[in-house]
């Protein structure tokens, strides 16, 4: 994707009549910001973009708090004329969700760049993102449009399947998404994959950040998440029934589920029986402290999860993280011997009486305990 050069007009790019706006003293500059110059609704778009640039503090931050004021019925004609790109990705950087004609004029501009649908992709809602997966040879062309569309928690998991299916018929791989062979081989396996079904409606549910969505190694059923009844509903998604069955649902649907999803989705997750939905738990950018504290304590994981918590210098950085690792027996020994002489006095004497590590790490947390004492004159 070619980078958005975000920089004043020049040439060509600049009407004359805008030119000669922004050259003017600093209270020219402001009457120009709040519409009181003789410029046409296009041109006073771009005078805007352009005296965001400029030199005066004060308006430099009144031209870039200017999109979000603007009445629609100056903005909404302009933003779906053939603008310079800078100039829409200047408005649709500042327009905020609720001007959402404003924001589908942009998306609906052929003018529109592809690093502006890319910045719009990861915040938009739901409804708006639709107009961006209908544009199938904008999907195709912009490989990363389709991460961001994937990463956004808003995107349905239908529509999010149909773009992966659409880039796989195609050729196209997409490398920031999780899993991907392994995803898009169930998705190509299935033939109601893109279809809309209960998965988008869980998917609405399941991103909220529900009540008990705490980090226990005594979590609830991995069975179900806990949604609204059916006689209240105060959310915009609700479940007919009172919750969602993560074993029900498919593995692309839980790999991204357990990337994008919430702490409840990842503690369920990372125990699922398929490695390649765990590893997308633990790898989720989401994932915090005490999340992978509780991972690396628990014997329930597989392996794979386990290994890769000892193998990440940044996880192991953690005291409480070097100490879960040394008291599961999932933990490759070599993992655990190294992490010994890490360990408080106290904690090797513990594990020196432990009878769920290997003998072979209790023995040697036995020896360094006897080491310690000798060089301390003990």
């Amino acid at each position: 994707m070619e980078p958005l050069k975000l920089e004043p007009l020049a040439g060509a790019a600049l009407p004359k009549a805008v030119a000669a706006a922004v050259s003017g003293p600093g209270p020219a500059k402001l009457m120009v910001v709040r519409g009181m110059a003789p410029l046409r609704p296009a041109e006073m778009l771009i005078a805007l973009y352009q005296l965001s640039f400029d030199a005066d503090a004060a308006v430099k931050s009144a031209a870039e708090a200017a999109p979000g004021a603007l009445p629609d019925k100056v903005m909404l004609a302009p933003l779906g004329e053939p603008l310079p790109a800078p100039v829409l990705h200047f408005f649709a950087e500042r327009l905020p969700l609720a001007r959402r004609p404003a924001l589908e004029k942009v998306l609906l501009n052929q003018a529109t760049a592809d690093e502006t649908f890319v910045a719009l992709a990861k915040r938009l809602d739901e409804a708006t993102l639709e107009i961006i997966f209908q544009n199938e040879v904008r999907l195709l062309r912009c490989p990363a449009l389709v991460e961001a569309l994937y990463f956004n928690k808003n995107a349905r998991m239908s529509s999010v399947s149909r773009a992966l299916e659409l880039c796989a018929r195609n050729g196209v791989r997409l490398d920031g998404i999780p899993a991907y062979s392994e995803t898009v081989a169930a998705i190509m396996a299935d033939p109601n994959a893109a279809a809309p079904s209960t998965a988008d409606e869980v998917f609405a549910v399941a991103m909220a950040e529900l009540p008990h969505a705490e980090v226990s190694d005594e979590a609830p059923p991995a069975s179900a998440l806990e949604s609204a009844t059916d006689t209240e509903q105060p959310a915009k998604h609700t479940l007919s029934t009172s919750f969602i069955k993560f074993d029900e649902l498919k593995i692309f649907e839980k790999i991204r589920l357990a990337t994008v999803g919430n702490a409840h989705c990842r503690q369920v997750l990372i125990r699922d029986s398929n490695r390649v939905v765990a590893m997308a738990a633990v790898r989720s950018s989401s994932i915090t402290d005490g999340e992978i504290v509780a991972a690396a304590a628990n014997r329930a994981v597989c392996e794979d999860v386990i290994r890769f918590i000892a193998n990440s210098r940044e996880h192991t950085k953690d005291y409480a993280v070097k100490q879960a690792l040394v008291n599961n027996p999932k933990c490759p020994l070599t993992v655990s011997l190294r992490l010994l002489s890490f360990l408080r006095p106290d904690d090797l004497r513990a594990l020196a009486r432990s009878r769920n590590i290997p003998g072979a790490l209790a023995s040697s947390a036995s020896k360094l305990l006897q080491t310690r004492g000798k060089s301390n004159g003990g």
